[in-house]
């Protein structure tokens, strides 16, 4: 007989609203004090002077075209990088009148996060028909956390060390939006699944749903739909039920018309290499290190594979995981529980087997260009292990008194809370991380307002910020899209990171690039412009040229004390 769930006391529902609030209040803080004007300019927090400013230059090419063109590689259309999320947001700031810059960094954040933690709830809630299944579940969503700060605690008596095992976890979901949007349609098409009523239009919504996916992130669409698939046979086996089939058969062929036919390089971007974040974990200074436990892996490959090499790797794979779940580990034993007594549900199909998915592709396959993006499927990993820890912890907390709940809670607490607290504090800080300079966005603000055109940016060069004290200048602080993100127009080289990760040839297009701005051969240098279609140069601070205007054909339509634009005459 199917359990039923109880109504909700007016305690747990202020409960349960305290910790959404506080959930969406933490989330949003890594996105929303990033792209405001300040008397010093524009500053960004966290990863988003890449990322963030990434996304605006996607957008304002997503808003012209569909497909867009590449904002960082002029002249050529996007390829194996779903812009969804982009096109949502330009669809929303065109509805509310607003910036994509407010919407991107602070109207979806708060959405999204809140969002996350309701239907989390949700999901929890008529999966087990239990309260404190949805509660851990929004919990463990928001502030899951690796055991990277035990390392770093160790080591130097500080609190960090979040993505020190490799992944990202739960406090930076904001960070990645189009994990963040995908994560809330998994959500909406797992509440579909989990309801008590499985109606045609609730199958036919969480087909839509999971098909979609793929779309806004593509990592989560293979995921989701190999768990849909397994749960589809699950249910025709069990019970002769093809309804589920179909819903299967429906999310895929959604997912083939709306992004796989136009993204059809994306089936050879993997490469077969095992173990190469658990190897890399601890061979690299920037993660979790053992350099003696590196070097005998090393010197025992060399020999070929024998048991103390499987030990090794064995012992590394294992500190991999257990690094990463932190206390999600604890969902483990509610698995296992499950398998021995034979209690795997209809559901339980699809969250078992999507796991399963997120942990083997990166444990196998890495991406080409970019080996370490296919860390990405972990996450869904960790997203889909939160659903058993979660129910894990509401056993518990069924299951003891009110005088030992608490002891409980505040333990799996401190296993779980450092990482956030470690990866949220820098978020909270006065001084951000980088910053586009005010005579700097009065230069792109009066680009903007030319008539459409490639623009030439300076190759950068990342030897340029040695010395140089935070807050750093967009310019020194990494590799951006920011001059296509804040005038609109398509760059005939920027963001080499985003290039790299979408296999465009951006180390060719540099070259020439620095060849042009060193030529002292003005009839070479005049075809370099006019061949790749430059019409505007733009250079900051000591960025020049080594030819004079008039032998280029050049016109400086704009100049202030640290900036300078050029127009190609044509």
């Amino acid at each position: 007989m199917e359990k039923k769930h109880k109504k909700i006391g007016l305690p747990k529902l202020l409960l349960l609203g305290f910790l959404i609030g506080l959930g969406t209040f933490i989330l949003s803080m890594t996105m929303v004090r990033s792209g405001l004007s300040k008397e010093y300019g524009v500053g960004f927090w966290g990863p988003n002077g890449h990322d963030g400013v990434w996304h605006l230059a996607l957008q304002n090419q997503v808003a012209k075209s569909i497909p867009p063109q590449n904002p960082v590689y002029s002249g050529e259309s996007l390829v194996n990088y779903h812009f969804f999320y982009d096109l949502l947001v330009v669809w929303i700031a065109k509805i509310l009148a607003l910036s994509n810059s407010l919407v991107y960094f602070q109207l979806m954040p708060v959405v999204t996060a809140f969002l996350i933690g309701l239907l989390s709830f949700l999901v929890g809630f008529f999966w087990k028909k239990d309260y404190w299944v949805g509660f851990w579940l929004v919990f463990f969503n928001y502030f899951a956390g690796s055991l990277g700060w035990i390392v770093t605690l160790l080591r130097s008596a500080e609190i960090g060390g979040e993505s020190m095992f490799w992944s990202m976890q739960s406090i930076s979901t904001l960070i990645n939006p189009p994990f963040a949007l995908s994560l809330v349609v998994i959500l909406a098409g797992s509440l579909c699944l989990v309801s008590r009523k499985k109606t045609i239009l609730n199958l036919v919504l969480a087909g839509l749903l999971f098909g979609f996916v793929v779309n806004i992130k593509a990592y989560g669409g293979l995921v989701v739909l190999t768990g849909l698939f397994f749960l589809s046979v699950y249910k025709l086996i069990k019970n002769k039920d093809k309804k589920m089939i179909f819903v299967w058969l429906g999310a895929v062929l959604l997912s083939l018309v709306t992004f796989l036919l136009k993204n059809r390089q994306s089936a050879g971007l993997f490469e077969f290499n095992p173990l190469w974040f658990v190897n890399s974990m601890i061979e690299s200074s920037g993660r979790l290190y053992i350099p003696r436990l590196a070097s005998a892996r090393y010197n025992l490959g060399l020999a070929g594979l024998g048991p103390k090499l499987v030990l090794i790797e064995a012992f590394s794979l294992f500190v991999f995981v257990l690094g990463n779940m932190g206390t999600r580990v604890l969902g483990f034993f509610e698995v296992a529980k499950k398998i021995i007594r034979n209690e795997i549900g209809d559901f339980d199909w699809f969250l078992l087997s999507s796991m399963l998915v997120g942990f083997l592709i990166p444990l196998f396959f890495t991406q080409k260009g970019t080996a370490w993006n296919t860390i990405q499927f972990f996450y869904y990993f960790l997203f889909f292990a939160n659903f058993y820890t979660a129910e894990f912890a509401a056993r518990l907390s069924s299951g003891l008194k009110t005088g030992q709940f608490l002891p409980v809670v505040v333990l799996i607490m401190i296993f779980t809370l450092p990482t956030t607290y470690s990866t949220a504090k820098g978020y909270f800080g006065k001084t951000p991380a980088t910053y586009i300079p005010k005579f700097e966005l009065e230069a792109l603000k009066f680009l903007k307002n030319q008539p459409d055109g490639v623009v030439l940016v300076y190759p950068y060069n990342k030897y340029d910020k040695d010395g140089l004290k935070t807050p750093l200048p967009l310019r020194f602080y990494e590799t951006t899209a920011y001059v296509s993100a804040y005038s609109g127009n398509e760059v005939y080289l920027e963001d080499e990171m985003n290039n790299e990760i979408t296999e465009y040839d951006w180390q060719k297009r540099k070259n020439q690039a620095i060849e042009f701005f060193e030529n002292n051969d003005p009839i070479t240098a005049r075809g370099f412009l006019l061949n790749n279609n430059i019409d505007y140069i733009y250079l900051v601070g000591d960025q020049s040229y080594s030819l004079a205007d008039d032998q280029l054909g050049l016109e400086v339509i704009f100049v202030n004390q640290q900036a300078k634009i050029v127009k190609v005459k044509k």
